[in-house]
């Protein structure tokens, strides 16, 4: 399919599949054809509030239909979306929609109403319910006009903004293009053998971003999508059953969940019996537990670790798992080699390229740089000049690898960026935010790996409250950080380990 921008090839996947199932529901389906009229109706909404191309919505996305249709309305028009955490701390979705300029906010679930308005109010932004029966039917002047601002949008539009955690305390807001999206659809139906019949799990929240494979993939290639609540994600068994229940052949989720899954015995080919693809990705899956699924699982269904930054459209390798994996079971898996539409660097602390060093990737799914942030974007974003790759786009990752017989294996970060439950998170985002608390003098937070499988946050501070109660900072930093940037201990010192430069010396804190 020829298309220049993600709305022509939405409307087309839409033609060919009108009656075909786009987003199913345990209580009904919604086919291609219902989907986008509320596309047409919710572009029009956007139109008549005042965006134009170039802006930015912000969706407060609990999964419920409506929301999946604003960001296909926001793509036709050209208006990038930014998807936020409904529970997340305001004060840190403040600063998403501030980095963002989000001109509106809209919220599917009414039951997160307080938190919203707070947000809204906060940024002086205005709320809207997203609510079917609030709705108006376009004219045909309105779809002719809508048509008209939908052929303007070339490939390098914003498609969407996808907030990582940011060293400096802001989130960094990664924009992706038209383009890059483009680029990524077509990888991941070639890789993947994606085909009309099949259903993915929508096991990833919105604003993670794991789910940009789950959305674009299905909707883009005539499949269908099968939401999962967060609420359903902390009971295994419901988990599982629902996922057989609603016959999904498609599986991707962070290696957590599934090693969860399977230690509490929820996930069985006998439960999920149209599974055909497990994808993992976004942390390393250990191979001592990554044995046990592939034990149960390698009759059925492909087991695949895939590997890629935010920065670079969500994946950029992918690796089909076979017996010759687990003939030694130390470390973790390779990630394979990078995707055919991926150009790449191995670079050492020189920037000399070589066999071990920090992984830089080229390309046309690299994305446009940090949104609205010209300083993060020039430190990780290069333009090459040299005669072979000139003018190509290249993005530092940070991910140390090396290369053995052109397969890529993940050695650690370089920074002090961590993967844990699946995000990315910069440990400085934490510390400042304990910083903020009263009382606290200094802060370092540190990961440590407590066994194969599984790591913790440890937060070591020094506090002028003799009486510091670790419960009441925790209270606080709740309303700061995600739950899952949430250290799992605080420890009081009355001095934080220091080097000979006077710095705190984190290489002695961390083996505390």
């Amino acid at each position: 399919m020829h298309c220049y921008n993600l709305g022509q090839y939405f409307i087309g996947v839409t033609q060919a599949n009108e009656v075909r199932p786009a987003l199913n529901y345990s209580e009904r389906n919604y086919n291609y054809s219902e989907v986008n009229r509320w596309v047409e109706s919710l572009a029009q909404m956007l139109l008549d509030k005042g965006c134009r191309r170039g802006d930015v919505v912000a969706i407060g996305h609990n999964k419920q239909p409506l929301s999946y249709a604003l960001m296909l309305a926001g793509i036709r028009l050209g208006i990038a979306y930014v998807n936020i955490d409904v529970v997340s701390p305001t004060e840190r979705n403040a600063q998403i929609l501030n980095v963002s300029c989000a001109k509106l906010l809209f919220y599917d679930d009414s039951a997160y109403h307080m938190q919203m308005s707070d947000l809204a109010e906060n940024q002086s932004c205005e709320l809207h319910i997203l609510d079917e029966n609030q709705l108006k039917k376009p004219t045909v002047q309105n779809l002719s006009e809508q048509k008209k601002l939908m052929d303007k949008v070339d490939g390098e539009t914003i498609a969407y903004v996808m907030f990582t955690s940011g060293s400096t305390g802001t989130p960094k807001g990664v924009a992706v293009t038209h383009q890059n999206v483009l680029h990524f659809i077509a990888w991941g139906q070639q890789r993947f053998d994606i085909c009309t019949q099949d259903n993915f799990a929508n096991l990833s929240p919105m604003y993670f971003d794991n789910s940009v494979f789950d959305f674009y993939v299905s909707l883009f290639s005539g499949a269908s999508l099968s939401p999962i609540s967060r609420e359903m994600l902390t009971k295994p068994y419901v988990l599982t059953a629902y996922v057989g229940a609603m016959s999904c052949t498609i599986w991707f989720s962070v290696p957590t969940l599934l090693m969860y899954l399977n230690t509490m015995k929820a996930i069985t080919p006998a439960v999920l019996p149209t599974l055909r693809k497990i994808i993992f990705g976004g942390e390393g899956y250990p191979k001592v537990e990554l044995r046990k699924l592939y034990d149960s699982f390698s009759n059925q269904a492909e087991l695949v670790n895939v590997y890629g930054p935010t920065e670079c459209t969500c994946i950029c390798s992918a690796h089909n798992l076979t017996d010759k994996d687990f003939e030694e079971l130390e470390g973790l898996p390779t990630l394979g080699h990078l995707n055919l539409n991926f150009d790449y660097k191995i670079l050492d602390e020189e920037d000399n390229e070589s066999a071990i060093g920090e992984l830089c990737l080229i390309g046309p799914s690299v994305a446009a740089g940090y949104f609205n942030d010209v300083d993060r974007t020039s430190a990780s974003f290069k333009v090459l000049y040299e005669g072979n790759r000139f003018m190509k786009r290249m993005y530092r990752t940070g991910d140390l690898i090396c290369e053995e017989d052109g397969r890529l294996y993940f050695l650690g970060r370089k920074d002090n960026q961590i993967k844990h439950m699946g995000y990315r998170i910069e440990l400085e985002e934490i510390e400042l935010a304990v910083c903020s608390l009263p009382n606290i003098l200094q802060a370092v937070v540190v990961y440590k790996r407590v066994s194969t499988a599984f790591g913790k946050i440890f937060c070591y501070v020094t506090s002028s409250d003799s009486l510091f109660n670790e419960n009441d900072a925790m209270d606080q930093l709740r309303r700061k950080v995600p739950d899952y940037m949430l250290p799992n201990k605080i420890i009081v010192m009355d001095e934080l380990p220091k080097n000979s430069n006077g710095k705190l010396d984190r290489k002695s804190i961390s083996e505390l």
